[in-house]
């Protein structure tokens, strides 16, 4: 079905929903609240309940009840007047997404009208009283005075997350959301696209179990909903500089000198209306950066360049350097990206149209140790990625409203180190090869080079309805159309094993036929629809999230009838009898069969307690379904099998079932005074269906890995919060988690790795603790000084150590896989800002450190020492032959935490 008969089939499904009374699920909150008169305690009918601002607004009920839906998150003043009382304005009316605000009224009556106003300051609960699960809510402002520059800084102080994972998840696990829509890199399963900060009105962290409206992820959802634009001009320009600073040159090449112009960063936002058309107002902010990074090598080798050996007269090896490099320090792990995001939006009465579009651009490159003394050896990834939405906003009546949003995104990835493949600067990948475990390489460079692309159209429809004072129900559908591609290649010599007068070997670039080892590619159309309902049901004794998805996926692809027989395109066209067996294959070699349409039901529900007037008790539980990345449906599509007695093949599974968890939570929420309270919450997680690995030997006796659901996993855990809210000049948020993560494996590929060895590690039957499994986690923020002239912000963290598996040399031979335990790891990070008037302009300086005490945590170690560092059994690795010495080597910077980093900015608002 191609994309114009797929879209055509998609509005007709959305049009038979548009008769239907419903929220804009994940962008907006609500505010409602009792109006009555102060002296007798009466309900008020008819008062007039205004947000400020906006065209929102509600008339209180028989019962003086009142509710106002559709509210994007943010701060706001309400208007509430009625004939024969005072006019009452609250301030600082805070909403959130997802969540209820309430704001009780007493009204004052008067005789006459007088212009009197009674002004009131909202009071912000530190309980949620609506909230059923783990969630938070960053606001802009609370953005902008944290000692972070990315949405991941923020999402990894969150209690429960552990270097992006989610309660124990693997990575690719969360959602991750941008206006209410999708954004995740169906691909890779991470992130596609992220917002910058400063376009954000508010982001929300859910870590917890999640309603039924958030689909494809199994450990969390990140929610960002961006900035509108405004009905006066406003803008902000920035910029920063910087440099990493640290004492442990051992380890950090170039660091000993700070460099400012190492780092820099230039951002702008502009807010305001368009001119000529009334209602029509506009949003856009921009940012580029470039970072050299803090991983340097040293050009002590071309790429060029070789380092032979020859036996000497007592047979000891005997080195020749030829090196041509020039010492220069070269960056290895530098950074550039630009991106701009820019909104239009028209409101009128009660419909409200928006067009929003999001791009970057980036390069960036990956350290190689090996490559250390070449760093012009390895090559560069580069990444831009666009998307456009339209969403069409409609408020049918006081209580009910509904949205239409279609996006079309893309994602591209590209990776090499010269940008024409047959570029002459190109060497044998041979040349230079490391001499023992302990050198690093002497010339040579990276020849792999790869492509993928994906793009995706999601039309969504949501509708949302509080039909009475306790229900409100929510329901939706999506559809998702995808096309993906992924190309991948390598360099070969088509003069492999000839050499020139001087003996050296000689090289010329070729590569293999497309469709055959060592250069495939796969264009797939695999396409998902998804519907769900969801009741939110409030009561004063209690308040219930219950709901259920409806998930539909169709991959869209072939796979072997006879996983025994998948030699096709290769040099053996006929099973083979080499091994003396005559095997009774289904069918030709490569005969396909269509992979299976996948459905889920995921049941959603959670309730929340109240105990005391500042204190509830939530539980939540639910089923929770993802389908794995594309990549692991259709890797080497082709179905080639190495003829080697090696494993070396990999085979992705387009019939591969959803993986599942299943999630349990229980918490307590307690104020102790208006700004001060505690959250303990318990979880559990059972984690079915994940992605593993499945050995398979054809009837020609070659072996390959294909992906299966196999592996499985279980997380409990504990987390206790206490914050301490902005007052007297400071603020403080503490969490501790105690976490047990654990499964068959902590990767999908273990049973390929396992079946490297001679003999085979043995897979294992029992769950051992995951690569994450960080029992003791620790987040302190502290936030000192007067807003809107001076802060200070610290950010403290501490982890206990990972463990990993212990060389069998240290074991007695045995392995108990992750049974060692890495040191533990400490983080400060501090911010300090002073605004002051500058022209009549506000301005703002400040300076950001991360790692602030320059701690080199060990975050890799070396099995036999359970040090970053220090190898016992160096002896066994070959001998050092002078290109480096053996500390050179193992001072890996890889194996460290990032050292002290140190920005200096200034942004000028106007």
């Amino acid at each position: 079905m191609n994309y114009k008969l797929q879209l055509i089939a998609l509005l007709l499904m959305t049009s038979l929903w548009s008769n239907e009374s419903v929220l804009l699920a994940g962008q907006t909150g609500k505010i409602a609240g009792k109006i009555t008169e102060r002296k007798s305690g009466e309900p008020i009918i008819g008062a007039s309940v205004v947000v400020q601002g906006t065209k929102l607004g509600a008339s209180s009920d028989f019962e003086g009840d009142y509710s106002i839906g559709n509210v994007p998150p943010g701060t706001y003043t309400l208007q509430i007047t009625s004939v024969g009382y005072k006019t009452a304005t609250v301030r600082n009316v805070v909403v959130k997404i997802d969540l209820t605000t309430t704001i009780d009224l007493k009204m004052e009556e008067t005789i006459v009208e007088l212009g009197e106003a009674v002004v009131i300051e909202a009071e912000r609960p530190l309980v949620q009283k609506d909230l059923t699960s783990t969630s938070v809510s960053v606001s802009s402002e609370e953005l902008k005075v944290m000692p972070v520059e990315n949405i991941n800084q923020v999402i990894n102080l969150q209690a429960g997350v552990v270097g992006g994972h989610f309660r124990g998840g693997r990575s690719g696990e969360v959602a991750y959301l941008v206006d209410g829509i999708p954004v995740n890199n169906p691909l890779t399963g991470g992130a596609g696209f992220i917002p910058e900060i400063s376009a954000i009105r508010e982001m929300e962290v859910i870590s917890g179990t999640f309603n039924a409206e958030y689909g494809q992820a199994m450990s969390g959802v990140v929610n960002s909903v961006t900035q509108d634009g405004s009905s006066e001009f406003h803008g902000t320009v920035g910029v920063y500089v910087g440099d990493y600073f640290t004492n442990h040159t051992d380890v950090f090449l170039n660091l000993d000198k700070l460099n400012l112009t190492r780092t820099i960063n230039y951002q702008f936002s502009l807010s305001g209306p368009l001119p000529l058309i009334p209602n029509l107002t506009f949003f856009t902010t921009g940012r580029m950066q470039n970072e050299e990074g803090h991983l340097y090598g040293k050009r002590v080798y071309n790429v060029w360049d070789r380092a032979p050996t020859f036996p000497d007269e007592n047979n000891r090896t005997v080195w020749i350097n030829h090196n041509t490099g020039d010492g220069a320090m070269v960056p290895m792990n530098p950074f550039k990206k630009v991106s701009f995001n820019g909104k239009i939006t028209y409101g009128m009465d009660a419909w409200k149209i928006s067009y929003s579009g999001f791009w970057d651009k980036a390069s960036w490159k990956s350290y190689d140790h090996s490559f250390r003394w070449t760093p012009d050896g390895i090559l560069t990834h580069y990444s831009e990625n666009w998307m456009q939405n339209i969403q069409l906003n409609h408020v049918l009546g006081q209580a009910t409203y509904h949205s239409l949003k279609l996006s079309l995104s893309k994602y591209t990835g590209k990776g090499y180190l010269y940008a024409d493949p047959y570029d002459p600067r190109y060497v044998d990948e041979y040349q230079g090869q490391p001499l023992s475990n302990y050198t690093f390489r002497s010339g040579g460079n990276q020849t792999w080079r790869y492509e993928n692309k994906s793009q995706t159209l999601i039309g969504q429809y949501q509708i949302t309805s509080q039909i009475n004072k306790q229900h409100k129900i929510g329901a939706g559908v999506e559809a998702r159309l995808h096309s993906v591609f992924d190309h991948g290649t390598n360099i070969t010599n088509a003069l492999v094993g000839q050499v020139d007068s001087l003996g050296n070997p000689l090289f010329k670039i070729t590569y293999p036929q497309l469709h055959t080892i060592g250069n495939q590619q796969y264009q797939k159309y695999p396409y998902e629809a998804s519907a769900y309902i969801q009741d939110k049901i409030e009561y004063d004794i209690m308040i219930i999230n219950a709901g259920i998805r409806f998930d539909y996926f169709n991959p869209n692809a072939k796979l072997l009838a006879d996983l025994q027989n998948p030699m096709r395109n290769h040099l053996f066209d006929s099973i083979s009898t080499l091994s003396g067996k005559i095997p009774n294959p289904k069918g030709p070699a490569g005969t396909m069969v269509a992979a299976k349409e996948k459905i889920q039901i995921s049941p959603r529900f959670g309730i929340s307690f109240p105990i005391t007037d500042q204190g509830i008790i939530h539980f939540s539980y639910g089923h929770f379904f993802q389908i794995p990345s594309f990549n692991n449906l259709y890797q080497n599509s082709e179905y080639l099998v190495s003829p080697t007695n090696r494993l070396q093949t990999t085979m992705g599974n387009p019939d591969i079932d959803a993986q599942r968890t299943v999630m349990y939570e229980l918490g307590l929420q307690q104020a102790f005074t208006t700004n001060l309270s505690l959250d303990f919450t318990v979880y559990y997680r059972d984690i079915r269906n994940l992605l593993g690995m499945e050995i398979i030997k054809t009837h020609e006796g070659f072996n390959y890995a294909r992906f299966i659901n196999r592996d499985y996993g279980n997380v409990r855990g504990i987390i206790l919060s206490l914050e301490k809210r902005f007052e007297d000049y400071y603020s403080v948020r503490a969490d501790y988690t105690y976490q047990i993560a654990e499964g068959n494996a902590s990767d999908p590929l273990s049973v390929y790795y396992n079946n490297q060895t001679d003999p085979p590690i043995e897979t294992n039957k029992k769950v051992v603790p995951l690569d994450w499994d960080q029992r003791s986690t620790l987040n302190v923020s502290i936030n000192v000084g007067e807003q809107g002239d001076w802060m200070t912000g610290v950010i403290v963290n501490y982890g206990s150590g990972f463990p990993y598996t212990e060389s069998q040399r240290v074991s007695g031979g045995l392995r108990f896989e992750n049974g060692g335990l890495k040191p533990p790891t400490y983080n400060v990070d501090f911010r300090a800002e002073k605004t002051f008037d500058l022209f009549g302009l506000q301005a703002n300086a400040f300076v950001l450190i991360y790692n602030l005490l320059d701690i080199k945590n060990e975050i890799n170690v070396n099995d036999a020492s359970g040090r970053a560092n220090v190898d016992l059994f160096t002896d066994e690795g070959g001998p050092i032959y002078g290109l480096n010495t053996l500390q050179e080597y193992l001072n890996n910077p890889t194996s460290f935490s990032a050292p002290r980093n140190v920005r200096i900015g200034f942004n000028l608002v106007f």
